[in-house]
């Protein structure tokens, strides 16, 4: 394999930032590489510390792709059509599938990543880019992870863009000009909905949650997560970047991603909340947990946000959410090293605002991101707690499949740095739908209605944005 080619350009829109060039390009990028972006398309933005940057990849040069078939999880490293490294684990009914996941795969990141480094000359920055989805039918998830290397891959900053590249055929195609037609730019036709459709509809969602919190007052349980979904009919297919456009606030000062393997179904989020972070040896998790809706006129948005950080039922969802991330992180840091930066902060999303704590901790020498990631995920934000009887809860009140929804996306480095983004305010795109998510979590206090109402309030930036929806 060839030794990996690196070359940097000026950024060439001084007016736009990291995020908005990133999702300029990858449909430039798209274009010029038709039957990379059939194998894998990927763009992944974030907002750390201050600092925007943006990763576009295309192409899958190799794949980590772990498969389930009920009594064992599969996991593989491909290269086209070889399979380098492989692995294979039986399932133990007793534990929790996301926690034997997780295991199974950071056992076998600490031998593919050596490795690709020392057989194939990666660098330690090779990035891969991926999830995992959210396992709350696990019986009915036969793909539960996927992470691409890609064969062309961009990291983008408010000043430059570094492409990275194995293939001469690849390499010689990038150029300035191509560079420099990733202009900004404003769609000039919205598009068409033609249908919308509520699963549960709100009839049934509010039966359930009725018979849920009949079942919460007899319990001990702290909290449980229900998600609904509304599909939307397409008049006619329209591409993921276009739908980033159209829904990403501008600044966004958290995640947007788009996500597409070769089955043609994307992946497009605007996710505000770091579900895991590794720089080095820093573990950084920021959960959200507490809603209320938020307003463009500034009297209401302080009622709202008085609301929100006096309400017994919002802080108690928020205090189970933060302390049970405390309890997990604390299996895989250093003693003494966690540290609770933020508590009870309110988060201003326009459309909602969200209670958020943000905690570090060191990991533990010999652990890496995927151990970190046994011990935290699912979190409570997106599942509930206690862990297993929250799951078996879901299950049968919760109508959807989440997919991607409330898993991870975000990538991996071969030097063990990640972002992950908690893949909420996350749609699936298909040729003919938006298939448009939402969750809230329910505690003895809930009101089965207004859970509705702030679900609806969670999908507005794809159900109510300034490029209006008209349902005909």
């Amino acid at each position: 394999m060839n030794t990996p080619k690196q070359s940097s350009y000026a950024n060439p829109y001084p007016n736009l930032n990291a995020h908005e060039l990133g999702a300029a390009l990858l449909p430039v990028l798209e274009r010029r590489f038709p039957k990379l972006a059939g194998e894998f398309m990927g763009l992944f933005s974030q907002h750390t510390d201050g600092v925007r940057t943006s990763m576009v990849g295309l192409g899958s040069e190799f794949r980590v792709v772990v498969t389930h078939d009920g009594a064992h999880l599969n996991l593989q490293l491909q290269h086209e059509q070889a399979v380098c490294l492989a692995q294979t684990l039986a399932l133990d009914a007793s534990r929790l599938f996301h926690e034997q996941l997780f295991d199974a795969v950071a056992r076998f990141v600490e031998q593919l990543c050596p490795w690709l480094m020392q057989k194939h000359g990666l660098p330690a920055s090779a990035t891969f880019l991926g999830g995992w989805r959210c396992a709350t039918h696990p019986e009915h998830l036969s793909e539960p992870l996927v992470f691409t290397l890609p064969r062309l891959f961009c990291r983008i900053s408010d000043e430059q863009l570094t492409f990275s590249c194995l293939h001469d055929d690849i390499w010689y195609a990038i150029d300035e000009r191509l560079i420099a037609s990733a202009a900004d730019f404003t769609p000039t036709a919205n598009p068409r909905i033609t249908q919308r459709e509520d699963i549960p509809a709100c009839a049934d969602y509010v039966n359930d949650l009725v018979g849920l919190l009949n079942e919460l007052a007899c319990t001990d349980a702290d909290k449980v997560v229900i998600g609904r979904e509304v599909k939307l009919t397409l008049e006619r297919p329209i591409s993921p970047a276009l739908l980033l456009r159209l829904v990403a606030p501008r600044p966004n000062p958290h995640y947007e991603f788009v996500f597409r393997w070769a089955d043609q179904v994307a992946w497009v989020g605007i996710s505000p909340e770091t579900l895991l972070r590794k720089d080095n040896d820093l573990l950084v998790v920021e959960p959200l947990a507490g809603t209320r809706k938020g307003s463009s006129e500034g009297e209401k948005n302080a009622r709202y946000r008085h609301e929100l950080t006096s309400d017994l039922k919002e802080l108690e969802e928020h205090e189970t959410a933060a302390g049970l991330f405390l309890e997990q992180l604390a299996t895989v840091c250093e003693n003494g090293s966690l540290d609770l930066r933020e508590s009870r902060s309110v988060i201003d999303l326009g459309y909602v605002q969200h209670l958020k704590s943000l905690i570090s901790g060191t990991v533990k020498a010999g652990l890496n991101v995927f151990d970190a990631l046994a011990a935290v995920y699912p979190p409570a934000t997106i599942w509930g707690k206690p862990l297993a009887v929250c799951g078996e809860r879901i299950r049968r009140y919760e109508q959807i499949d989440r997919g991607f929804f409330t898993g991870g996306l975000g990538y991996f480095t071969l030097g063990d740095d990640a972002n992950f983004a908690l893949a909420i305010r996350t749609v699936k795109l298909t040729e003919s739908h938006i298939h448009v998510y939402a969750g809230s979590g329910i505690v003895k206090a809930s009101d089965p209605y207004r859970e509705w109402l702030e679900t609806t309030n969670k999908m507005k930036p794809y159900l109510a944005n300034e490029y209006v929806w008209n349902i005909s």
